[in-house]
């Protein structure tokens, strides 16, 4: 049975990838998406994901609700264009607008799905967690009620990306990460210890970029992307963080994971947003686990091809 998932994002042309990834995935039912700032405005991301929803074909009927616009305790932090590009969306500008947000907060709407599904439902959070801390905080029956979390964010044995020390997702909200991560529901952790070792390769996106209908409009959006890390890497490939986070739900076999403690730093000036984890020592609580291994090949194989099935849908969208 496909595993039920509800998908709290904040696009970005690696969530926008996650998503189209997630809707083309029959091991996932998508129950809804939330949006919540970060890689762009509050504005920004829920359009954006309302353009992705109509690229993939989503029905009319599956949930989209904005959520929180800014951290929960601090200022939001300028966003960094030199990557998502303008807009979120590399500056790519579809022809139509987008379908309009359901009415409602995120926070509510993630409690409802949970709630409705005890011990089914997957969270996947692919943004700053700010909605999820949110909705954990007002409504405890409805985290208790999830199955899992699974999140994009993090770095525990390697160097961050926006810091030295610290992930984006827990740069932009590091109180939200920690409330998430020390929450004691179950937890599991896709950051860029593996993210990065699961490069996409830029010939792919430029054999995506050539395909006909929502494909090709996919492949545009990642080779852009690759186009703009190798500007700043030198690497002819890039991390499509938010997608590897999804694929752990479809395919958890391509992660090798570690379980141990963890929390995240809030306080230090040159650390702030790190995550810290113990997966060593004996006796400590074990309640999140780790992604530590990947298998990259299989990931990019896997999502190389759930784009390419989108090159038979066409969308006047793009």
């Amino acid at each position: 049975m496909p595993v039920p998932v509800v998908i709290d994002c904040d696009p970005g042309v690696d969530d926008a990838v996650a998503l189209l990834l997630a809707l083309a995935s029959p091991e996932l039912a998508v129950r809804g998406v939330t949006a919540v700032a970060g890689n762009a405005s509050l504005d920004d991301v829920v359009r954006n994901a309302g353009h992705v929803l109509d690229l993939a074909g989503a029905p009319d009927a599956l949930p989209l609700t904005a959520g929180m616009a800014g951290p929960l305790t601090r200022r939001r932090r300028e966003r960094d264009e030199a990557i998502h590009g303008e807009g979120g969306l590399g500056g790519l500008v579809p022809a139509v607008p987008p379908r309009a947000a359901h009415p409602g907060h995120a926070v509510d709407r993630l409690a409802e799905a949970a709630l409705a599904e005890p011990g089914g439902l997957t969270l996947v959070a692919l943004g700053p967690l700010t909605n999820v801390a949110a909705m954990l905080a007002r409504f405890p029956e409805a985290g208790r009620a999830l199955k899992e979390i699974v999140l994009m964010g993090g770095a525990a044995f390697t160097q961050g990306n926006i810091t030295a020390a610290a992930e984006y997702n827990f740069h932009c909200d590091p109180e939200a990460a920690r409330f998430v991560v020390e929450s004691g529901l179950p937890v599991r952790v896709v950051g860029l210890d593996v993210t990065r070792s699961a490069l996409f390769p830029l010939d792919r996106t430029d054999r995506l970029a050539s395909m006909g209908g929502a494909a090709g409009a996919a492949g545009e959006l990642l080779r852009g992307y690759a186009m703009r890390y190798e500007e700043r890497s030198g690497l002819t490939a890039v991390p499509v963080h938010d997608a590897l986070a999804v694929a752990a739900v479809s395919h958890p076999d391509l992660l090798e994971w570690s379980r141990g403690w963890a929390s995240v730093e809030c306080a230090g000036e040159l650390t702030r947003g790190a995550l810290v984890a113990d997966v060593r020592t004996p006796g400590r609580e074990r309640a999140v686990a780790i992604a530590t291994g990947v298998d990259a090949e299989g990931f990019t194989s896997l999502l190389f091809e759930r784009l390419s099935g989108y090159a038979d849908l066409t969308s006047s969208t793009w």
